[in-house]
């Protein structure tokens, strides 16, 4: 079991300038970074590394992270975060995807990414690049926190040496003559935002309001996370008010719809000569296709794309639950289909089947929630698995009954 903590412990997640991991700091686990060896070889980078060491002590805002830089009799070659539990959102969508996908998640994460930005810049500070892999989540609610900033790092030349693997998430200007202020944040804030919604149907309003953050041309983005935020929160309320307003049309045609048809009429009957009948082939010459005209095709494209990435995303999701479950699920049943229970009497058997059943119930129900499955989907894969798992431990404990004897 220590082995396992360990081995745990001691998985990487690959940043921009390094390697985040948990490893052990005397009695307790310390999240560290260990920074990538063309870094910690430069002596600009250690010293721009050790300025905002300082800077960072000052950043009162409670969704930056602070660190300490480590250093050993040849240099520096690290940083110690302080206590917590994170991970970065590259391995949350990996992990747990069904989260981002969560009701008001991704709008949460966003207005805390702006505000965020929008009191570093009151101190002179950019973020730069707002990659999954450079954006760090705390594991007991999810939202969003920062760590490094590449304003920092301004002096240094190579721009696309310090954010190789996350360029796509840097604005053009940053990478091509070193150019950093707000516009380039909110550039990066929009590629993220992209990123986001891999999986899920993006907001009509919110679509616009990429376009603009995105654009190559910095002047033709918001020039300001205030400006981008208000732009957010002015298009939701558009949406809203006419959702209200249609709302509002609908109820009241519906009540002058209940009145009138209240109301006695007299009615007029008039003759109305029949309209010609027409055949199949009559209707076929002339254009009528019953497929369209029903509305059976014509879906636009861009519902079957987002169909797809949906089932992608479920495909995903299920994919994860099928191997947390049948590592769950393999531990359980070992309890009682093993070599060591052969014997047991049949009462004490099903005494703990009746506990392993329980477990493995309980299990489903957890996983399958944070997968984001179904009961009824969580439950059939989980039937497959378990039966899968008894067929192959019957097996073996049949086997092993046979060589006894």
């Amino acid at each position: 079991m220590l082995e396992s903590r360990n081995g745990a412990a001691m998985k990487k997640e690959q940043m921009p300038f390094g390697s985040f991991y948990k490893k052990m700091n005397g009695n307790k686990y310390a999240n560290v970074v260990d920074l990538r060896h063309e870094l910690y070889d430069s002596l600009a980078f250690c010293e721009a590394l050790t300025a905002e060491s300082e800077q960072n002590k000052a950043l009162a805002d409670p969704r930056q992270m602070h660190f300490e830089v480590t250093a050993d009799s040849a240099g520096i070659y690290g940083i110690i975060i302080g206590q917590g539990s994170y991970y970065t959102f590259e391995r949350l969508t990996e992990t747990n995807p069904a989260v981002v996908a969560g009701k008001n998640y991704p709008e949460a994460v966003i207005k805390n990414l702006l505000e965020l930005t929008a009191y570093l810049h009151t101190k002179g500070i950019y973020h730069v690049c707002y990659a999954p892999s450079n954006i760090f989540a705390r594991r007991s609610d999810n939202m969003p926190l920062l760590l490094f900033h590449g304003s920092a790092y301004a002096t240094i030349k190579d721009q696309r040496m310090l954010y190789e693997g996350c360029e796509e998430y840097v604005a053009p200007e940053v990478l091509n003559d070193s150019t950093i202020d707000a516009r380039s944040d909110i550039y990066s804030i929009g590629k993220f935002i992209e990123f986001l919604y891999r999986y899920a149907s993006m907001p009509m309003e919110l679509k616009s309001v990429i376009r603009k953050a995105t654009n190559p041309d910095p002047e033709k983005r918001y020039q300001t996370p205030e400006q981008m935020l208000n732009a957010l929160k002015s298009k939701s309320y558009v949406r809203k008010s006419i959702i209200l307003f249609v709302a509002a049309a609908a109820a009241a045609l519906l009540f002058f719809w209940v009145f009138f048809s209240s109301v006695p009429e007299t009615e007029n009957i008039e003759f109305v000569k029949p309209a010609p009948q027409q055949t199949e082939e009559e209707l076929l010459d002339s254009g009528f296709d019953s497929m369209t005209e029903l509305g059976i095709y014509g879906q636009s494209e861009e519902h079957e794309i987002d169909e797809k990435k949906m089932k992608e995303y479920e495909a995903k999701a299920e994919q994860i639950f099928r191997k947390q479950y049948a590592k769950e699920a393999d531990r359980i049943l070992s309890r009682v289909y093993g070599s060591s229970h052969m014997n047991e009497s049949e009462k004490m058997f099903m005494a703990e089947s009746q506990s392993m059943t329980e477990e493995l119930v309980k299990a489903q129900m957890k996983l399958g929630g944070d997968a984001g499955l179904s009961d009824a989907k969580s439950q059939r894969i989980a039937s497959e698995i378990i039966e899968r798992l008894t067929t192959q431990k019957k097996r073996e404990m049949q086997k092993e009954k046979e060589k006894s004897e």
